[in-house]
């Protein structure tokens, strides 16, 4: 699986999968992806640095956590503040450009009703997607699949 700019996403692992170890895992972690899920609903935001449609999340910060880093992104660039988030995956991927692989911790947030996200610096609008139904062109392939390979794992854990 690629993107436009030759990124790719080389491995992903279920949180229960034997491949992945989580606290050994999420310690490894580069980064997180959050999954915000309404309905059957998924949110994706327009990221204008990237200029594409992609999961909130981001890199983590000296001394925190993959999941301290999923809360505080969420918030930074939706505007969500979720008390609980659910982690579900490890995925792995190469950016174009970079000789090592980078990891991220893939985690989900609930919502029973819609969330409201509010327009950010890095992620300027928003849009609900139905993962069964098709893609369209600027919707990063690489975080769709992401989406669709997480949606079928359900689980009530955190790290």
């Amino acid at each position: 699986m690629y993107d436009a700019r030759g990124g790719s996403l080389v491995s992903f692992a279920h949180r229960d999968d034997n491949l992945l170890e989580v606290s050994g895992d999420v310690a490894r972690a580069a980064f997180s992806l959050i999954i915000v899920k309404w309905g059957q609903r998924v949110l994706l935001g327009f990221n204008v640095f990237r200029q594409q449609w992609e999961l909130p999340g981001g890199s983590l910060e000296d001394g925190e956590s993959a999941y301290e880093a999923a809360i505080r992104e969420l918030e930074e660039e939706t505007g969500i503040r979720a008390d609980r988030l659910s982690q579900l995956a490890r995925a792995e991927f190469f950016f174009a450009g970079e000789l090592a692989s980078h990891s991220a911790a893939v985690f989900v947030f609930v919502s029973g009703s819609d969330p409201n996200p509010v327009e950010s610096d890095e992620l300027n609008s928003f849009h609900w997607w139905v993962p069964t139904e098709e893609m369209w062109d600027g919707l990063s392939p690489l975080d769709a699949e992401v989406i669709r390979r997480c949606l079928p794992v359900e689980t009530n854990d955190t790290e």
